[in-house]
């Protein structure tokens, strides 16, 4: 499986205006691959330069095409879903981590923890990488800065998602302490003619561009040759930020149910399977 980046060339489709990564075929791996997207990039990644330290680390934001291009590089789905704003992190002037945060399509995703009251209060982890050659707590790094900084903008939890289909189990979220709430319910992605997958998200996207319903821009895109194809349940994660006392009051109104971490042990396959039966 070549995994080798400087393969990979950014194509933007004129069709729908919707920029994604176009990769070699394999690049992204098996599906449930028992090893992680990004540790299987980073064990093929040819280092003819020692990993980056995390001394002088400094963390900020960067435009949304710098952003693109590093996640169309490093990240296994290799768009830029719905993101609002990107946090890149520099060692020594070079970029080796991005976080793209945003939004998703419905607001059911941010009133499901604590209620309705804190829905303009979260935010999304939309995507997120680091380059190989990075140091390897890089991640976490990142994590603890952005941390503030999303505290600083005045947001009180974050939400991330783990793809069992990429490997992912949420080790980095495991690492730093988010809390993991359970699955999200299968999505029906969007296929091109091509054979990307395309976030569904942008079916109402595109509708609220032209002027026309939702169901009218789905058969466009019908029309157009796409298909739909079922996608598996990811893990949900969420970080509390904010002060102390924020934090307090948020599990006041705490709406979920927090859970033991997943383990990788079960089979990516069996991930949801293994859960619901520990619930029962």
């Amino acid at each position: 499986m070549d995994l080798f980046p400087e393969t990979i060339k950014i194509s933007l489709s004129k069709k729908t205006g919707y920029s994604m990564a176009n990769r070699p075929l394999g690049y992204r791996g098996e599906k449930f691959d028992d090893v992680c997207f990004q540790k299987r990039l980073r064990d093929s990644y040819p280092l003819n330069q020692p990993p980056a330290t995390l001394k002088n680390a400094r963390l900020m934001e960067i435009p949304f095409r710098k952003a693109q291009r590093f996640i169309h590089k490093y990240e296994w789905l290799g768009t830029m879903g719905t993101t609002k704003f990107s946090l890149g992190l520099f060692v020594d002037g070079e970029l080796v981590g991005v976080g793209c945060f945003g939004l998703t399509a419905g607001t059911g995703a941010l009133t499901e923890p604590f209620g309705d009251g804190y829905r303009n209060k979260g935010i999304v982890l939309v995507r997120g990488a680091c380059a190989p050659f990075a140091h390897p707590h890089t991640g976490s790094y990142l994590i603890g800065q952005a941390k503030k900084e999303l505290t600083k903008r005045g947001y009180l939890f974050c939400i991330a998602y783990s793809d069992p289909e990429a490997g992912e189990i949420g080790t980095i979220y495991q690492a730093t302490n988010w809390k993991f709430y359970g699955f999200t319910s299968p999505v029906n992605y969007l296929v091109r003619p091509d054979g990307k997958r395309v976030d569904p998200k942008i079916i109402h996207k595109y509708a609220k561009k032209h002027s026309i319903t939702s169901s009218e821009q789905k058969q466009r895109f019908i029309d157009d040759g796409y298909t739909f194809e079922k996608g598996s349940r990811k893990l949900k994660y969420i970080m509390m930020v904010g002060n102390k006392k924020q934090r307090k009051d948020m599990l006041r109104h705490k709406k979920i149910e927090f859970f033991p971490y997943m383990k990788r042990e079960v089979g990516m396959e069996n991930l949801y399977s293994k859960f619901v039966e520990a619930k029962s």
